[in-house]
């Protein structure tokens, strides 16, 4: 029922150009599946691919989780009843900027297990998951009355450049022996029995390449074409790829033989709860919208770039025939210096990509036959020419320089920039009567053909032909930004959502509730806890009051820290920190409060250990060795941030002073390059990955096998290395640790608090607290409902008992979702804010989508 080969998939034996908008139905409400269904199918795609989390499914060992939310039996069911196709991605690995790229969290509590690998203490519980999920898969087939066309083993696997044949190969068994029967597929893993996709932005034709070099008489796709992307706490607005962008790029996938486009994401939706991930490197946090700058926001409203892939979709669909059946060669024809051409020809016509990498506007021409067609091309843009296309039985078109949706039977739409021409050439297969309204013309040629001269006003123009038969044929000729006139604007609400305020503070005390002890703090797995908060104290002792430092030497999330009950300071660097605490003579207190912040989704170092997992040390020392590095053999001082080009290995030198310490950490980049008088260090963690085999990834090393005492040389391989953004050196005593830690899960939104109304807040210390309000809502006061938090810091917030995520005053996320499907007439809101910062700043809005056409009608 689906089949492929070199050119294009085939279902039920037509060729057929997949358009797969990625949806993820663990990122919105079970609530908005079918709104955001029905947007991907009127824009155009024909099917819809999803990643299966299995973390989200198997929270805790053995209880697993199908329903509501959760349900994706129900949500392929509603791709089949909607004529959508559909790709499954189950993994067991996703990525996707999901905790722990979708595996459990209680898998880094197996020992000595290995993920990702045919490791038995791993594929033991893949099985298990396997028997889950895939049967629901299989019952939602192609072949069996489903629409479910194919199945992804695993993902970006050979990404790290460690291919691992058994694992893939027992994996895609695996899903055969439960049924599954239409064809897999891999992104970057290259098993055989599966076709070989690559994930991408820009530069197709490079990925073509790598394709056809490397693959034969497979069709060639890209599974995540990277239209937006993630954003990271602390970050920056991650807007840069424009709509004009895209539509370049589309047209570059047509152009190199691609029949196969997943856009990544379509929809992005929300990281509810705390289901975001970390990517590679030391502070890469996602954030809690996925919004992605996509073709559906967050709240599933249209964007620009719904309306670029729609009219994308259209042209695809109207030329399908010569798309999935098409030969790429270079296009014979004269272009100017910032011109260029590629072509792809079928029997059913040909399509001209005229390319445009200059700065400006270009015209040029073409010639068909005797005739010089003129054309433009916007600046650092695609334009396609169709060339001898039948339409009906009506005329064949010859040439047509703008661009269209597609010609339909009776009607069709060609578009251009405002106040520029196009050219359209026909050869009518009937004698026909011409309406050719102002400024645009016509000219009928020797030979019968006739030559059209578009021009595209801000106000729409119609071309009408009427054939001697009766049958008439319209061409609405239109400027492309009436094209983009059904984006929705949102109408603010003026609803009253005034918030008053109760407050509880956070019971830091480690007297009652679920606590544990061990001699040195338990990380969340240890522990036995999935995401949210843990607080951990323990006491120590000094001789004398002052300030004291205090090394933490292993860190993986953001950690608030409190002396003697006094808020001391946060710990925003990760792998390693310091902090300057002032201390009494005698016994002290230390206690930290840490949020997990998501554990790694892509690196090698997946499975790091979340929250405080090393005992802090007193009267430690903490040394930046970013300068003073010499080339050897040369006297020049050189700072990391800037490292000279050298010649061969020849090494990187640096010396440091030990005065005293046993027990050192560095932590940066390019740590496993390092060599500590001469002998290798321990690397605990560095996270690697295909994309960055030859720069310096992050890592964290034990130095302290390798440490003297006195002067200690520190060389560096910086071979293909240009530059170091941290390598930080933290010295302490392993004597001077603290141990004997009290552990506690905290900021628990079902425990009993003591609400207080908050009438004059305070702003003067800070201490963890809670805040609670209601808000009334109705179906009138808009669908789409944001909160803001200005002037907190950084928490989590429930709306009906449901957890909506995390927020964090950094930037770049200001706005949150509040689904509507959660809401009622009155709606308890609780927040849980590290800081107490007073909400006296957190404001609701609510939002109704207007059509332009709604909005003329006012």
């Amino acid at each position: 029922m689906i089949t492929y080969d070199k050119k294009s998939w085939k279902i039920d034996n037509k060729r057929t150009f997949i358009l797969s908008a990625a949806i993820h139905y663990f990122r919105l409400p079970q609530a908005e599946w079918d709104e955001v269904l029905e947007k991907a199918k009127a824009g155009g795609c024909n099917t819809i691919e999803t990643y299966v989390p299995w973390n989200f499914h198997e929270m805790n060992e053995g209880e697993w989780d199908f329903t509501g939310d959760k349900d994706l039996g129900h949500f392929l069911q509603l791709c089949a009843d909607k004529g959508l196709y559909a790709i499954v991605r189950p993994g067991p690995y996703i990525c996707a900027e999901w905790d722990f790229g979708g595996l459990p969290w209680w898998l880094t509590e197996k020992k000595d297990i290995q993920y990702r690998s045919c490791d038995p203490n791993f594929l033991q519980y893949v099985d298990k998951y396997f028997d889950q999920v895939i049967r629901i898969i299989d019952s939602y087939q192609l072949t069996k009355n489903g629409t479910v066309i194919m199945v992804q083993i695993e993902n970006e696997f050979q990404a790290y450049g460690r291919p691992d044949k058994p694992y893939m190969e027992y994996l895609r068994e695996g899903m055969k022996a439960r049924g599954i029967e239409v064809p897999f597929v891999t992104c970057y893993g290259g098993v055989d029995g599966a076709v070989e996709f690559l994930n991408f932005w820009s530069h197709s034709h490079y990925a073509a390449a790598t394709l056809d070099e490397r693959f034969t008489d497979q069709p060639k796709g890209v599974m995540e074409f990277w239209i937006g992307w993630f954003e990271q706490w602390g970050g920056t607005k991650a807007n840069q790829k424009t709509p004009e962008h895209l539509e370049r790029e589309c047209y570059q996938l047509l152009s190199n033989g691609f029949t196969a486009i997943n856009y990544y994401m379509y929809f992005g939706g929300t990281n509810f709860d705390h289901w975001g991930g970390r990517t590679v490197g030391e502070q890469t946090l996602t954030t809690t919208s996925y919004d992605y700058d996509v073709a559906l926001d967050e709240y599933v409203q249209p964007t620009r770039k719904y309306e670029v892939l729609k009219r994308f979709h259209s042209f695809v669909n109207w030329l399908e025939p010569i798309f999935t059946n098409a030969e790429q060669t270079s296009a014979d024809i004269k272009l100017p210096d910032r011109l260029s051409a590629r072509k792809v020809t079928s029997p059913a016509g040909e399509v001209l990509f005229i390319e445009n990498s200059g700065d400006e506007r270009a015209g040029a021409h073409i010639f068909y036959g005797h005739e010089r067609i003129p054309f433009t091309v916007e600046a650092n843009a695609i334009l396609p020419i169709v060339r001898d296309v039948e339409v009906e039985d009506l005329f064949t078109i010859k040439v047509l320089t703008g661009q269209t949706t597609g010609f339909g039977s009776d009607q069709a739409v060609i578009y251009h920039e405002t106040g520029q021409r196009s050219s359209l050439l026909i050869q009518t297969k009937q004698k026909a009567e011409i309406q050719c309204p102002l400024p645009n013309r016509y000219e009928v040629l020797e030979d019968g053909s006739i030559s059209f001269q578009l021009f595209h006003s801000i106000k729409p123009q119609t071309v009408q032909l009427s054939f001697e038969d009766g049958s008439t044929f319209s061409i609405e000729v239109v400027s492309r930004i009436l094209t983009e006139d059904s984006i929705p604007q949102l109408e603010q609400h003026s609803a009253n959502y005034s918030l008053t305020w109760e407050a509880a503070e956070e019971d830091l005390s480690f007297i009652s509730g679920n606590v544990k002890a061990a001699d040195k703090p338990l990380d969340f797995t240890k522990f036995g806890q999935f995401s949210g908060y843990l607080g951990y104290e323990s006491e120590f002792t000094v001789d004398e009051a002052g300030e004291k430092t205090i090394v933490f030497p292993r860190i993986e999330d953001p950690v608030m820290v409190f002396c003697n009950d006094q808020y001391a300071g946060k710990l925003s660097k990760l792998g390693a920190a310091t902090i300057d605490v002032q201390v009494k003579q005698g016994t002290n207190k230390l206690t930290c409060l840490v949020q997990n912040m998501g554990r790694f989704n892509f690196t090698q170092a997946m499975g790091e250990p979340k929250g405080i997992s090393e005992a802090p040390a007193i009267g430690g020392k903490y040394v930046s060795l970013r300068d003073n590095w010499q080339v050897e053999g040369c006297g020049a001082y050189h700072h990391l941030s800037k490292i000279p080009g050298i010649g061969g290995r020849i090494g990187f030198l640096k010396t440091f002073v030990n005065d005293g310490y046993d027990r050192a950490v560095l932590v940066g980049e390019g740590v496993s390059r390092v060599k500590v008088n001469g002998k290798s260090v321990e690397v605990l963690m560095e996270c690697q990955t295909g994309w960055s085999r030859n720069s310096a990834v992050y890592g964290i090393a034990d130095l302290s096998e390798v440490l003297q005492q006195g002067e200690n040389v520190l060389d560096f391989d910086v071979q293909g290395i240009s530059s170091i953004r941290r390598f930080d050196l933290y010295l302490f005593n392993e004597e001077e640790q603290i141990l004997h830690w009290k552990m506690k899960s905290l900021a628990r939104v079902e425990e009993a608090k003591e609400w207080r109304t908050l009438a004059q807040p305070s702003k003067s210390t800070v201490v963890p607290r809670w805040y609670k309000s209601h808000f009334n809502w109705s179906p009138d006061q808009g669908s789409i409902i944001k909160i803001r938090f200005d002037q907190m810091s950084k928490g989590c917030f429930w709306v009906n008992g449901f957890c909506l995520g995390r927020y964090w005053n950094v930037g770049p996320q200001e706005e949150y979702k509040i689904p509507a499907s959660l809401l009622k007439h009155q709606n308890e809101l609780i927040i849980f804010d590290e800081e107490g910062q007073v909400p006296d700043g957190i404001s609701i809005q609510s939002f109704t989508p207007i059509t332009n056409m709604e909005k003329s009608s006012m």
